[in-house]
């Protein structure tokens, strides 16, 4: 079920999550103008494990949000958080209550990778950029060939940990 029931733990969790997704996305990520390598989907891809497809939304916009305004790389834009929102909801839907999954993982991955990286993500960037969208699609295959395979593997470990299992237990 869906859910935004408040309680100060979940509120604790989340703030640690949110600024683990801006240090990894921001400050430990590498960044060029076509492309994005770092760790950020980790945290978000944690909440949905543990709070659903909801909260993970929410996480992930606000993380967006925080990390756009302690460290902002040109002037911010909401489609990117809309775009940080839809990857919380795509790992929510296939990780909540799905721990010990080996396809879960990897679709999540795949599906944020292509739809949100790929596709979404170029579409803004070539809106704001006033560049080409077929240029900057081929461009960032790159990056989908990188971070898919990358995301992949990290939420498999993550989905599959003991430490995962225990924290997910806690929440049922």
């Amino acid at each position: 079920m869906l859910s935004l029931k408040l309680d100060t733990r979940k509120l604790a969790v989340s703030a640690m999550l949110i600024t683990l997704d801006v240090l990894l996305t921001r400050v430990l990520a590498i960044n060029t103008p076509l492309m994005k390598v770092g760790f950020g989907f980790a945290a978000v891809a944690v909440c949905a494990m543990l709070y659903g497809p909801v909260w993970a939304m929410l996480t992930a916009a606000l993380g967006d949000i925080v990390g756009a305004i302690i460290f902002p790389v040109g002037a911010f834009f909401p489609g990117f958080t809309l775009t940080a929102a839809l990857t919380g909801l795509i790992y929510g839907l296939f990780l909540y209550r799905h721990q010990h999954s080996l396809w879960r993982p990897i679709l999540a991955a795949f599906f944020n990778c292509l739809v949100v990286t790929l596709i979404l993500n170029t579409a803004l960037i070539a809106y704001i950029s006033g560049n080409d969208y077929t240029v900057l699609f081929a461009a960032r295959i790159v990056q989908f060939c990188i971070m898919f395979p990358v995301e992949a593997i990290v939420m498999l470990c993550l989905n599959r940990s003991g430490l995962m299992v225990k924290l997910i237990e806690e929440y049922k």
